[in-house]
């Protein structure tokens, strides 16, 4: 009897040549908490059965679940799992593609709880059944309100008065993440119990959030009528809201700040999971905390929630309105989108306009009475690149487009396309175009305004502080009248230095400045120099023999001292001497305080 003996890694892995054909799904894989987003790709070879989880080369054709592919490359197998490194795909067939997501979506959520070690789905079904189907909110509403009511998950499917939810115990423990087989097993112990799964387009599976899985939410992207998705997480209804999305085609919203087509490596929000991955949490295909919002406008146009009257395509530069995305607007030629094209990409960008009602009620207020800016990436995320305030602009200098939110009410948000914005000509709607500010100037005020990204006049480089030669109080307050005294007959240029001026900001009134005590006032009107606590625009104590504010008046002569418990006398003597009488009337009369008699 012989032995072999191995030295080395035991059991390495074999590489074979494999030809595989069959249908290919694609599944998001989603960790909320640790930042993991993945797309896997699985076919299962028609002829042998076997199921390959996939690496795709760089030059793989755009894939989508459902379609049949033939797949060339070598095979591998570890960790239990069947691993294909293709060197070629090539699609053989593929399901059409519905222009709008609409209709009654029929659902069967899971409740799987383990036998082996007793894990089990903490929420009760009566609460699962609320979060998806019966409460407000619910998956049901969020959707209904999102697609203006043409998306609904009805509860009862199989009409037997119930709410489809169904628990089932499965003969396995939860400690191997053997997602797919448990998903099997669910599936035959729902049968066994009755339950007609093939009435369903989806079968959710609610898992512990016990199991030793590191995603919150997993699930089919783009499934059409034979879907599943699973989360761990039976509280947090935004993740099966989001997994859902990923089933009917959604993919995440994503952040691209620099307008480069990349999704972000950080997030403006701080420290994020997954950062730039999820961080547009405007929609809930962002990152999902147990926060229902509805989606972005990029989202309402891919799933064509939003009837074409509701779209406008700026081909021209000029003024548009966008009422919010929230609500069906009352007036029928309002506009929720408005579409302009990016050449450089040959993409577009989606302007809408979100306010804090309904179920954006929880809305970041970063996105809230503002214009969001939105395109998409190759992968299919869409990306915020920006969003407007009031005054505010956006600018793409590669395709001379600015974009600029010019007001906004609980009605609509107006704002300003230029789609010629950088060329240095004045065009149709611009104000400014870089140096040529079309004969703008800053009035009565020294200086040159400047002109902004957006092709907007921007005044604020019209005031410095300072009245200059040739500015006046009325042809430029914002200079010369002095902000601690705002009255014209207090002017800079009036020949008199007072009301707060100095030699710094009027040296027409106040010529040099001298301010040995550094209290801000000049000598000319400082009535002690040096003394830092006296100056015109002191407080008067009301002691002391002090004449703090410099009016000429000390203690209790001075008016702002008439309520000063110093300068006021009391009966019983309570502010004389001895506790002798105190005297009648004004202790000012007598020139001094306390008075005694």
């Amino acid at each position: 009897m012989a032995c072999l003996l191995v030295s080395g890694p035991a059991f390495a892995a074999r590489r074979e040549p494999v030809e595989v054909v069959g249908r290919l799904e694609v599944i998001q894989v989603d960790d909320f908490v640790g930042g993991g987003s993945r797309v896997v790709h699985h076919v299962r070879d028609s002829a042998t059965g076997r199921r390959f989880e996939l690496a795709l080369p760089g030059d793989a054709p755009a894939l989508r679940t459902g379609m049949v592919v033939r797949v060339r490359g070598e095979a591998s197998r570890g960790r239990g799992r069947r691993r294909l490194s293709a060197t070629s795909v090539e699609v053989l067939a593929a399901p059409a593609v519905a222009a709008t997501v609409v209709g009654q979506r029929r659902a069967a959520v899971i409740v799987v709880d383990f036998l082996q070690d007793g894990k089990t789905v903490a929420c009760i079904d009566a609460a699962i059944g609320a979060t998806m189907f019966t409460g407000d909110p619910s998956v049901n509403k969020l959707y209904q309100v999102a697609s203006y009511g043409q998306v609904s998950w009805p509860s009862d499917t199989d009409g037997n008065g119930q709410v489809d939810v169904f628990r089932v115990q499965i003969n396995d423990a939860g400690n191997d993440c053997a997602s797919d087989t448990w998903r099997a097993e669910a599936d035959s112990a729902a049968g066994a119990g009755g339950v007609n799964l093939g009435l369903y387009q989806h079968r959710v599976y609610v898992f512990p959030s016990t199991v030793a899985c590191s995603w919150a939410g997993r699930g089919l992207i783009g499934c059409g009528d034979a879907c599943w998705a699973m989360v761990a997480t039976c509280d947090r209804g935004d993740v099966f809201a989001h997994e859902l999305g990923h089933n009917l085609g959604m993919r995440h919203a994503s952040f691209d700040a620099d307008n480069n087509g990349v999704i972000d490596s950080s997030c403006p929000w701080g420290s994020w999971p997954g950062e730039g991955e999820y961080c547009d949490d405007s929609d809930f295909m962002g990152i999902s905390t147990n926060v229902w919002r509805l989606v972005n406008g990029l989202h309402e146009n891919e799933m064509g929630w939003l009837a074409a009257a509701r779209i406008s395509d700026a081909t021209d530069g000029g003024t548009y309105t966008l009422a919010p995305l929230e609500t069906v607007p009352s007036d029928p030629a309002a506009r929720q989108l408005v579409r302009v094209a990016k050449p450089d990409t040959a993409s577009m960008y989606y302007l809408s306009y979100r306010r804090r009602v309904g179920y954006d009620t929880n809305l970041r207020p970063s996105y809230a009475d503002r214009t969001s800016i939105h395109t998409q990436s190759s992968s299919g995320n869409t990306l915020l690149v920006g969003f407007l305030a009031d005054g505010e602009s956006f600018h793409d200098a590669a395709n001379g487009i600015a974009f600029t939110q010019i007001g906004h009410d609980a009605a609509s948000a107006t704002i300003v396309i230029d789609l010629t914005c950088g060329n240095g000509v004045l065009d149709p709607g611009e104000e400014c175009d870089g140096a040529n500010l079309g004969g703008a100037t800053c009035g009565g005020c020294t200086g040159q305004p400047s002109c902004n990204t957006g092709c907007r006049i921007d005044f604020l480089s019209c005031s410095d502080g300072v009245c200059q030669e040739g500015e006046t109080c009325d042809g430029c307050p914002q200079d010369c009248v002095h902000p601690a005294a705002p009255s014209l007959t207090v002017c800079c240029g009036d020949g008199v230095c007072n009301g707060g001026e100095t030699g710094a900001n009027c040296a027409r009134d106040c010529g040099s400045c001298t301010d040995a005590d550094g209290d801000g006032y000049c000598a000319q009107t400082d009535c002690n120099d040096a003394d830092a606590s006296i100056h015109p625009g002191a407080v008067e104590l009301c002691t002391g023999g002090r004449d703090e504010n410099c009016d000429g008046l000390v203690d209790c002569a001075d008016p702002s001292c008439a309520t000063d418990p110093a300068c006021t006398c009391l009966a019983g003597g309570a502010n004389c001497t001895f506790a002798s009488q105190c005297c009648s009337g004004s202790c000012r009369a007598k020139g001094r305080k306390k008075t005694c008699r």
